[in-house]
């Protein structure tokens, strides 16, 4: 019989372990003096894509949970990036957003669905706004460390 090579069994999920390899990279200064430059026209379109398509979802009646998420790690990943002085006057902008969002998840959780009501669609279309600017300025660096960020935060509010 031939032995096999113990397999060990990892504690962390995949997406954990993700997020924890994420952190270790963004904290490496190496890999932060690499990424001072701007961040790509390809990049900014697809996180506005992204955050524009979950709120048309959740705004048409065909939201998901995934749209739902979306747009939390989109506004916790705001705030970070207002926190460190991208349009930090506009924090509140970002936890209103961010309560309509939550608002959401709750009457989803009580059986109505994932939809944001107007009022609601008009302040996440307005955190989508400030957050395209804010990747529009952000260095790339700056940006990887606040979507890990905003995804940590995300998950510790579920």
């Amino acid at each position: 019989m031939a032995l096999k090579k113990p397999i060990k069994k990892n504690s962390l999920s995949k997406s954990n372990l993700d997020t924890r390899n994420m952190v270790l990279l963004t904290a490496n200064p190496v890999w932060r003096a690499f990424a001072k430059k701007p961040v790509s026209q390809k990049t900014q379109t697809s996180i506005g894509l992204a955050g524009r398509m979950a709120l048309y979802a959740l705004t048409n009646g065909d939201g998901q949970y995934e749209h739902f998420r979306e747009l939390v790690v989109t506004a916790h990943t705001g705030i970070v990036l207002a926190e460190q002085g991208y349009g930090y006057e506009m924090l509140s902008e970002f936890n209103l957003a961010l309560d309509s969002i939550l608002a959401c998840r709750v009457r989803a959780l009580n059986g109505e669905g994932y939809s944001l009501r107007e009022q609601e669609g008009h302040s996440v279309n307005t955190l989508l706004q400030l957050h395209e600017e804010q990747v529009q300025l952000a260095e790339e660096a700056e940006l990887a460390s606040a979507i890990v960020e905003g995804f940590q935060r995300a998950q510790e509010s579920n």
